[in-house]
């Protein structure tokens, strides 16, 4: 029994068909593994597939890869159903990570922000007291100050009062002696004439003579007293 003939095309092995979902898985499986997926790459991943087949799919994998980079989700739409599950998850786990981080550094700014104007408020707070510290201080050197020009005005005003006295104490000082050198020239006048008059007297009548020497001893006392008596009251 012979062989059946042989039908062309019937005996040609063909490649088995890829789909897209696993050319991309293959392509995310590389990348997680820090490498560039290729064509090659890919195809020697998966063990088969048509290399042109690969191509056209990698092109599409690129350019969704691209949007999903560029913050695109109308790509995900483009993918396979049993990817797009996977890829939603991952961009909307994304889009919490952003708020959250977004919202992190908000409420850091806001930390920091509500820290400079406590800073602030402390460090005007702290001017202010400075300055009240500062316009008392110079409340109380104004307030001595004029304490001391007073009492400098009622010194000045005493001395002038007491050089005043002065002067006048001398004038009346001055005013008593050229009195009490009057009355002395007075009484040596009146003593002069009570000697001549006493020895014209005696010259007259001898007998008088031996009475006008107690007479004229008295008014010498008597002239004396009286000398001491003005010079107490010139010193009053």
């Amino acid at each position: 029994m012979s062989d059946p003939p042989v039908t062309y095309g019937i005996t040609r092995n063909r490649g088995a068909t890829v789909s897209y979902a696993e050319i991309e898985r293959a392509a995310r499986a590389l990348m997680a593994a820090g490498e560039r997926p290729t064509v090659q790459s890919v195809r020697k991943t998966l063990g088969r597939g048509s290399p042109n087949h690969i191509t056209t799919c990698m092109q599409s994998f690129w350019k969704n890869q691209a949007a999903l980079n560029a913050g695109d989700p109308i790509a995900l739409t483009r993918l396979p159903p049993e990817l797009a599950d996977a890829a939603v998850a991952q961009w909307e786990q994304a889009l919490r990570l952003a708020q959250q981080t977004a919202a992190y550094e908000d409420n850091a700014a806001h930390a920091r922000l509500a820290q400079m104007r406590r800073d602030a408020e402390l460090k005007g707070h702290s001017i202010e007291l400075r300055e009240k510290e500062w316009d008392l201080a110079a409340r109380i050197r104004e307030r001595a100050l004029a304490d001391a020009r007073e009492h400098i005005n009622d010194l000045m005003k005493e001395l002038a009062a007491d050089r005043a006295a002065l002067r006048a104490r001398e004038a009346r000082i001055a005013d008593l002696e050229s009195q009490l050198e009057e009355h002395r020239r007075q009484l040596a006048t009146v003593i002069s004439r009570a000697i001549a008059k006493n020895r014209a007297l005696s010259a007259k009548n001898p007998q008088l003579k031996t009475r006008s020497k107690p007479k004229g001893q008295a008014i010498r006392r008597r002239a004396a007293v009286k000398s001491k008596r003005t010079s107490r009251r010139a010193g009053r």
